[in-house]
């Protein structure tokens, strides 16, 4: 590669874990927010791994239960739900024929929720990536970075980037959706609330203490 190739490929690096990370960071806080089991179960590897340290890459290993947590954040909410590719040659896919030169589309949103591929695909189940079924999904059944030789250069920066980052952050807050607050999908370059996702911070260590007071007090009682 060109000095120039290789320098446009690190700023498309970057950029495609920027704005893409950040919108899977918006849905998963989301998600959580709305299965406090889930939240919890996370809360308690990074208790187990972290013990209140800073995540480090070399952390992302014993970091499982996170990483299915935006792995399956981002098969409900793909950052990037759809994207073009143009047939390079004429063919025909399901029967029907592509001339060369068409613009094929590929939609993550919908191959993400199809029950060909997914049980119960609208449930939010980290757990469905430790299974043995997940090892046996076709090939394509999943791809929120694309694929192919012209797969997101960013994928394994974005996905270390978001792991650390929810680790980090959940270790020390808990958010949680204001009521009545809609959550739109709006499709876009990348899949964005509408409205914007409205939430609550709360200190993890101003609950300790406030479940510490409560509990002193019926001691007391």
């Amino acid at each position: 590669m060109s000095e120039r190739q290789v320098r446009d490929e690190v700023i498309t690096f970057l950029l495609a874990g920027h704005g893409t990370t950040a919108m899977a960071l918006c849905w998963t806080w989301y998600l959580l927010s709305q299965h406090p089991a889930v939240e919890d179960r996370l809360r308690q590897e990074l208790k187990s791994v972290l013990a209140g340290g800073t995540p480090r890459f070399e952390d992302l290993p014993r970091l499982e239960y996170t990483a299915r947590v935006v792995r399956e954040s981002m098969r409900l909410y793909p950052p990037v739900w759809a994207f073009g590719r143009t047939a390079i040659h004429d063919c025909e896919i399901g029967g029907y024929p592509i001339p060369k030169g068409a613009e094929v589309v590929a939609c993550q949103w919908t191959t993400h929720r199809d029950r060909r591929f997914f049980e119960d695909p609208e449930k939010f189940d980290p757990d469905r990536w430790q299974s043995p079924r997940a090892q046996k999904l076709p090939k394509f059944a999943y791809f929120p970075f694309g694929g192919g030789e012209r797969m997101c250069i960013g994928a394994s920066f974005a996905t270390t980037e978001a792991i650390l980052v929810l680790a980090t952050i959940a270790q020390k807050f808990r958010l949680r959706l204001l009521p009545g607050h809609p959550i739109v999908p709006a499709p876009g370059l990348t899949l964005s609330p509408k409205y914007g996702i409205e939430m609550r911070v709360e200190p993890l260590w101003m609950m300790t203490r406030a479940s510490e007071r409560t509990e002193r007090v019926w001691m007391e009682k």
